[in-house]
């Protein structure tokens, strides 16, 4: 704080604060600055003349001696017209010296992008019970893409530690977070709506408490309507009382820069005290104590109400939350029966299934191999290997047919004892309308690629023309490999990637081929596109004729890429910090790559970027390592994260 605040005072033409003075003045073009410092605590005040008022800007301090927590208040106050209200310029560049927080919730410097994948954070942070600053959501402009990002930037540059704000990055984004939201609390058309403290979706009765700003008014009032979303949220902390520990060492660093108390003090003052007994927090313990289970059985006891909860000691001290306790009045939930299994009925399922999805492969296996005999064995490298090919796809789809059965066996089952069809009907109408939604964006998204390519090959072909080389484009020896199913890619790339080594990982993309043979069609042909442009890579970085990423080189290289929106380089810290998470995203590597011969692949490839299934690859970059090569841990569907489970 001392530097930001004092790179603040430097940019506005006004001295910096000497480090080593426990007091200093200056005043310069009508702004006048009063430091005072006092070992881990300070205090700095502001005055400047605007117009027909005077603002004035307060800013006090504190560390606690002996460990890592402190607290900074900034106050900001105008007498009369003084034409601003928004966050002093340096509260930005001080959110971003570290992880700065509310008590509960982390503060960002700029507006945070929530994308398909990241909406279960925002609601996570909106549902947090120790949030204590309002949450602005900007939704997306169906009128001008841009609009979005820009109100962002301005919010959160004007509620800058007052307030968090948050954007959509599509509308895929948006639809998922109205989806968990319900009709009453969503957001959307370009609109801003302001989450206020406390939060509970499931729980809200009053809906236009978290107040919203149709698009309407955001695109015609323009400026003045972004400011007065930023006055509702800045107002909305200004009302908050500050946590008890920042009260009690607030007047205790007053009396410190005065010479009537010590260090010491202060240090006491930021302590957390311990909740008196008999108090809610105690009686939040006994009930969990009471709940919990025990070795020999307990007479009945009548019910226990759960105390409300208490408020925190303190908002920069976290509290831990109670994992949910089970309800020890209820019956126990019934343990799932074992599957009696027919073997006749199991027989005609698999005939089922093979004829109904694996009849097209089998029938291109036999006439490849009709047609390698009727070539009278030539020896034909070629049509061996793709012969080869096929074979080892359709092993690895009969591997996974059994999984398939177990889980069609099991799904008919349950479906079979549902107690109501039609809410079954109903979500499965949902999901059919969003599969179909997101169907329509891929087409639009593949017509718009297709036209663009059709152009370059235009203007290639013309090229060649006027260099008077008109017998353009592939010979009649070439061909262009069309992958027929995920692993058809997979087997192709064993054999033609040099810098590609691909895992076990058949069991999971044969699942896919399986499950949706008509997708898996336009998965694989995206799957290969993106092995070719990893091996690309590989082989370029190896070599020492590129030096950054594989996102980088999808942003700038003009040989084989994929588009870089594709390409995520890391997981979510969620994920990362979970091990139930983080182990199924870790994979068998040499030791010339990881000593420990596995390493966590957070790089990934999204295959799809929405929707379910959402198929992913997951790779590791060893191609500046020994190896010059990139790893494939994972192809299939999308790993286990908090919003899948």
């Amino acid at each position: 704080m001392r530097r930001t605040f004092g790179e603040w005072l430097a940019a506005r033409g006004l001295p910096a604060p000497e480090t080593g003075k426990a007091a200093q003045e200056f005043e310069r073009d009508g702004v006048r600055v009063r430091v005072e410092r006092s070992g881990e605590c300070g205090r700095y005040l502001v005055e400047e003349d605007r117009g027909q008022g005077l603002l004035r800007t307060r800013v006090a301090y504190a560390e606690r001696a002996g460990g890592p927590s402190g607290w900074v208040v900034v106050t900001v106050e105008g007498d009369g017209t003084t034409g601003t209200g928004h966050a002093p310029g340096f509260v930005q560049a001080y959110l971003r010296t570290a992880r700065i927080t509310d008590g509960g919730t982390h503060l960002p410097d700029t507006a945070e992008e929530v994308d398909e994948d990241t909406v279960h954070r925002l609601v996570s942070v909106l549902s947090e019970r120790r949030r204590r600053v309002p949450v602005a959501v900007v939704s997306v402009d169906p009128q001008d893409p841009r609009a979005a990002r820009n109100r962002a930037d301005y919010l959160a540059g004007a509620v800058a530690g007052a307030g968090m704000v948050a954007r959509f990055a599509d509308l895929r984004a948006q639809q998922r977070f109205n989806e968990a939201m319900g009709s009453d609390l969503g957001v959307f058309g370009g609109g801003i709506r302001t989450y206020v403290a406390p939060f509970d979706p499931a729980g809200e009765s009053y809906p236009y408490r978290h107040r919203p700003m149709g698009g309407v008014m955001v695109r015609k009032q323009g400026r003045q309507a972004l400011d007065l979303a930023a006055d509702g949220i800045i107002g909305e902390t200004a009302r908050r009382a500050l946590p008890d520990d920042v009260q009690r060492a607030y007047r205790v660093v007053s009396r410190i820069l005065v010479g009537k108390a010590t260090p010491a003090d202060l240090t006491e003052a930021m302590t957390p005290r311990p909740a008196p007994a008999g108090s809610p927090g105690d009686g939040l313990r006994r009930w969990m104590m009471a709940m919990a289970p025990r070795t020999a059985p307990a007479e009945p006891s009548p019910a226990v109400e759960p105390p409300v909860e208490p408020e925190p000691a303190t908002a920069a001290v976290p509290v831990a939350e109670p994992e949910p306790a089970l309800d020890r009045r209820s019956p126990p939930l019934p343990l799932p029966l074992p599957l009696s299994l027919d073997v006749d009925e199991l027989a005609r399922l698999v005939a089922a299934v093979v004829i109904g999805e694996l009849r097209g492969e089998l029938d291109a296996a036999l006439g490849l191999a009709a047609s390698s005999g009727a070539s009278g064995g030539s020896g034909n490298g070629s049509g061996n290997g793709e012969i080869l090919r096929q074979m080892r796809t359709l092993g690895a789809h009969v591997e996974g047919l059994r999984d398939l059965v177990v889980v069609r066996q099991s799904g008919d089952q349950l479906l079979a004892e549902a107690e109501d069809e039609s809410d079954r009907l109903a979500g499965e109408m949902d999901r059919l309308h969003t599969e179909h939604e997101i169907l329509q964006q891929e087409y639009a998204e593949a017509v718009a690629l297709a036209r663009k390519l059709q152009e370059r090959v235009r203007w290639l072909e013309g090229k060649l023309a006027r260099a008077g080389n008109p017998a353009f484009g592939l010979s009649p020896d070439d061909s262009v490999f069309e992958p027929t199913s995920l692993m058809d890619a997979l087997n192709m790339a064993r054999e033609k990637l040099a810098h590609v080594e691909i895992g076990d990982t058949d069991t999971e993309a044969a699942k896919l081929d399986l499950t949706y043979p008509t997708l898996a069609r336009v998965w694989a042909s995206k799957t290969w596109d993106a092995l070719r442009a990893l091996d690309a890579f590989a082989q370029a970085r190896s070599a020492g004729d590129f030096s950054g990423g594989f996102f980088d080189w999808c942003r700038s290289s003009t040989t084989l890429t994929i588009p870089a929106g594709m390409v995520a380089m890391s997981e979510s810290k969620t994920v990362n910090t979970n091990g139930r998470y983080s182990t199924r995203r870790t994979f068998p590597v040499p030791v010339e790559v990881h000593p420990s011969g596995k390493v966590m692949m957070e790089a990934h490839i999204k295959i799809r970027k929405g929707g379910c299934p959402a198929p992913r690859i997951h790779f590791h970059d060893d191609s500046g390592g020994l190896t010059g090569k990139i790893w494939i841990g994972h192809v299939g569907d999308h790993l286990p994260n908090p919003h899948t489970n």
